[in-house]
């Protein structure tokens, strides 16, 4: 049998990240999730935003990148890499992006669930390199040290409408 010992220590920490993100998305209740705020003259992102980016970056990284695959959901690319929030022509309701987040992190951990420590050795289905390597593993990292940057963008938000988390 396949040893997949490190893939699972990384799978489960990778839950621990979206359960934590759940969690601060729960609390947006009541917030107008499509404010956006500005700090010293730079307008940040909203929370809409941040998590249609969320529901990106998985599909991107994990779907794509480790799995080789694509859910066609055809308004991913309006949150990707140096896209511009206000020029988003058509973009899905929230409704929708929830939707997706669950489906495409579903379909995420099964991949995950289905890797061997030996294929994350293999090389990403994006081209892409995080900390000098190119491997499956590698992009699983930066999608657990990825995901935590935007919780704390969420928890500003709700931080300045007064929602205390516990």
């Amino acid at each position: 049998m396949a040893e997949n010992t490190k893939t699972q220590v990384l799978v489960q920490t990778y839950q621990m990240t979206r359960n934590l993100s759940n969690y601060y998305i729960s609390k947006l209740e009541g917030v107008d999730i499509y404010k956006t705020y500005e700090i010293n003259g730079v307008k940040m992102n909203s929370a809409y935003w941040l998590i249609a980016h969320l529901v990106w970056t998985e599909h991107f990284l994990i779907i794509e990148g480790i799995g080789g695959e694509s859910l066609g959901i055809e308004w991913l690319n309006d949150f990707g890499f140096g896209s511009i929030p206000e020029e988003i022509k058509n973009p899905p309701s929230i409704d929708e992006v929830n939707k997706n987040f669950e489906e495409v992190h579903a379909k995420a951990i099964e991949i995950l669930n289905n890797m061997t420590d030996e294929l994350m050795k293999s090389e990403n289905n994006i081209e892409a390199e995080f900390g000098g390597s190119k491997d499956k593993f590698h992009v699983l990292m930066h999608a657990i040290r990825h995901e935590p940057m935007h919780i704390g963008q969420l928890s500003w938000i709700l931080k300045v409408n007064g929602i205390k988390l516990t």
